[in-house]
């Protein structure tokens, strides 16, 4: 299986897509550029209307309280964190440990950003009545993931056995959606690590409680973007058409799916 869905990657932006894409970074206050951003970045006029649209929830702290009433709101399974041993003995040194936890810290700190203020984007576009606002965000530094991730590897450039754990672990949680989740395909450079998230989280899917964590977040998130849909202002004309589709398909897709999984993961390592 290759990577289907047409994006533009980190690697291969120029130009103004290049400025954007590190404008998001910069403003998000993470490494990465999440995957809803680079496939707006492929049509057209998209990425630049939709983060126009909502840089500004980020940037003045709107986007980080609503993620922060989202996280409040989302049924976590209470799980012991890991042993300090099991990382080692699934092949990982304390390296490689910290470059993991670094990259569950930029992806969960991205996709509740995203889940909030694209929520409230995609709200706003199809005319939702706006909610209660959430408490403001508390002063101080924000809680920004500092340091690099490797790139994001291809599907087509794993070997046959990780590309198959990146997508069984893609099922986990998932009814509808066909999104591969970067986080697995960025996590496949620890496959041995890949196998232990699945192992623990492939009874939580059997048994119900991953779905009630997903149901639970994606509730939690629609009340707290409707509290900041309000605050937007969008930019003149309508978005081009590709908007709304690609928003809705990740609010309501991988986005909603992945949030409550890598907060879930930060907490086994004891985060």
């Amino acid at each position: 299986m290759t990577d289907a869905m047409p994006t533009l990657p980190e690697s291969e932006a120029s130009g103004a897509t290049a400025a954007l894409y590190a404008d998001i970074r910069g403003v998000l206050g993470v490494p990465v550029v999440n995957l809803i951003w680079r496939r707006l970045a492929f049509f057209p006029g998209a990425l630049e209307w939709a983060w126009t649209a909502v840089r500004p929830l980020y940037a003045g702290g709107l986007a980080d309280a609503a993620a922060a009433r989202i996280l409040a709101g989302t049924p976590l399974p209470d799980l012991p964190p890991w042993p300090d041993a099991l990382l080692p003995a699934a092949g990982l040194s304390g390296e490689d440990r910290a470059a993991v936890i670094r990259m569950l810290a930029s992806y969960d700190r991205g996709n509740r950003l995203n889940l909030a203020a694209l929520g409230a984007l995609l709200q706003a576009l199809e005319g939702a009545p706006a909610g209660s606002p959430p408490p403001p965000a508390g002063g101080g530094a924000r809680n920004t993931v500092e340091g690099e991730l490797p790139p994001i590897p291809a599907m087509e450039a794993l070997r046959p056995e990780v590309r198959g754990l990146v997508l069984a672990l893609n099922e986990l949680g998932n009814s509808s959606d066909t999104v591969v989740a970067s986080l697995y395909r960025h996590l496949a450079y620890w496959p041995g690590y890949l196998a232990l998230v699945w192992a623990q989280l492939a009874p939580l899917d059997r048994d119900g409680r991953l779905a009630a964590a997903i149901a639970g977040g994606a509730e939690a998130a629609r009340e707290a973007s409707a509290g900041i849909a309000g605050s937007l202002a969008l930019p003149p004309g309508p978005p081009p058409p590709e908007v709304g589709e690609a928003v809705g398909q990740f609010v309501r897709g991988p986005i909603a799916r992945m949030t409550p999984v890598s907060a879930l993961l930060l907490r086994l390592l004891g985060k």
